[in-house]
């Protein structure tokens, strides 16, 4: 028998046209996307802007060392950075606090203060808290904000310095500094029993990045069901659309009108972020390359995009229903937030389950989790993302929620059978038994 009557497929239209044409659906659809690629161009935009401004801010440090350890070799690291830097005699024997007092009147912006104990023990240099004097560091006083990228340099010429001055203390002088910190390239890569690899930094961002977009749709379009059940209810017209159709024709259609709404968002969602995502991959391939990532290594998993396809399928119809027949028993807003309430914690239960099956994928709690219908929306993709998951395993997750869906749409069908021509207060929960046992 086929559900999708005409008399279903008119309601899904009217429910699919009656959405698209809002103001709503056209200024979350393109207005979105098009914000969150602006807010990511306008940040590159000023991060590059305020390191053009620090560049061409010069600023003078001066760099007080009374143990004479590394003040000289720091100057050299500082002019290799392009800063202005120079000796602070005449701090050199002050105090953190007289220098405080003193920094003001001085021709620098800022003041390197190094501790006379940096160089008291030859294992010990600047920027280590000295052995039993813990509040002995090195200190930067500045007279204004230190921007991160002076910050940084500092931190970098600071820590050279120190390493050369080790060197130099053994009767090492021609090793760079630069070449024993540089760090050492490394990755891990998951090999598959038929020998594919997979990059697993690559695979964990991707599945904590499917856990989100499931999450969102799941709570976005769900609770939409259950507003647009309610709006009917509100409206009257329900009382004239169920004496020309059933009531589960109604439910169907109102969840598949939905639910196409949400697909027709997500694909242009998809494109523009697709779009912005390939000419920003193409733009910093050089940058990605230098750091040992290459894009066209990367394969694409098509059997695992559509495995989650089907997950995705299942779970928005098992979760609609769930909204469907929360929605039938409700007749005002107030509410609506208490019946979605634990509907929405059965959504927000797995999404937080899978943080930790990205990390575990194949630890018994988790691939439980998966198997169980109303986690396994999330976390099995998590998975299939994260690990080679075994062929019965996502097999029985997907026939298990498969039954859960029929389970979840009997249940809804007679709840909205009965609940949908209720008004007034809402229904407790013997009632909504009731309706289930007799509807």
């Amino acid at each position: 028998m086929n559900p999708f009557t005409p008399r279903v497929t008119a309601v899904i239209r009217r429910e699919f046209i009656l959405r698209v044409r809002s103001k709503w659906f056209l200024l979350s659809t393109l207005g979105l996307p098009l914000l969150i690629v602006g807010l990511g161009v306008l940040s590159a935009f000023l991060a590059v802007r305020g390191a053009t401004d620090v560049g061409e801010e010069r600023r003078v440090i001066g760099v007080a060392d009374p143990a004479g350890l590394i003040g000289d070799l720091l100057i050299e690291e500082f002019l290799a950075e392009s800063l202005d830097a120079a000796r602070a005699t005449e701090m050199e024997e002050l105090s953190i606090g007289e220098a405080r007092t003193r920094l003001s009147d001085s021709s620098y912006d800022l003041l390197l203060m190094i501790p006379r104990s940096a160089g008291r023990r030859s294992a010990q240099m600047p920027g280590e808290t000295p052995a039993g004097n813990p509040g002995e560091e090195t200190t930067l006083l500045a007279r204004d904000n230190v921007p991160s990228v002076i910050e940084s340099s500092i931190r970098g010429a600071l820590q050279r310095a120190s390493v050369r001055a080790r060197l130099r203390s053994v009767g090492v002088q021609s090793i760079d500094p630069g070449a024993l910190l540089r760090r050492t390239s490394f990755e891990v890569i998951n090999v598959t029993e038929s020998g594919e690899a997979r990059s697993q930094d690559v695979y964990r961002m991707l599945s904590l990045g499917i856990a989100f977009f499931f999450y969102f749709i799941l709570l976005i379009y769900g609770q939409m069901i259950v507003r647009a059940i309610l709006e009917e209810k509100q409206s009257d017209i329900v009382e004239i659309m169920v004496s020309s159709l059933r009531p589960w024709e109604l439910m169907l259609g109102k969840i598949v009108g939905v639910g196409a709404v949400g697909i027709a968002q997500m694909a242009v969602w998809a494109l523009v972020f697709a779009l912005a995502a390939v000419y920003g991959l193409t733009a910093g391939a050089s940058t990605l390359a230098e750091a040992g990532i290459d894009i066209a290594s990367i394969p694409v998993p098509w059997g695992t995009l559509v495995l989650m396809l089907f997950f995705l399928i299942f779970g928005y119809l098992l979760y609609a229903g769930m909204f469907a027949g929360a929605g039938a028993t409700i007749s005002n807003e107030h509410d609506a937030q208490q019946v979605m309430l634990p509907i929405t914690l059965l959504i927000i239960l797995p999404f937080i389950a899978t943080q930790g099956v990205i990390q575990s994928p194949n630890a018994g709690w988790g691939v439980i989790l998966s198997l169980v219908p109303f986690f396994s929306p999330l976390v099995m993709p998590a998975r299939l993302f994260a690990t080679s998951v075994p062929v019965w395993q996502w097999l029985v997750s997907l026939v298990l929620l498969g039954v859960f869906v029929l389970g979840a749409a009997w249940v809804a069908g007679r709840i909205f059978r009965v609940g949908i021509l209720m008004k007034g207060q809402r229904a407790n929960l013997p009632q909504v038994l009731r309706w289930i046992r007799h509807g």
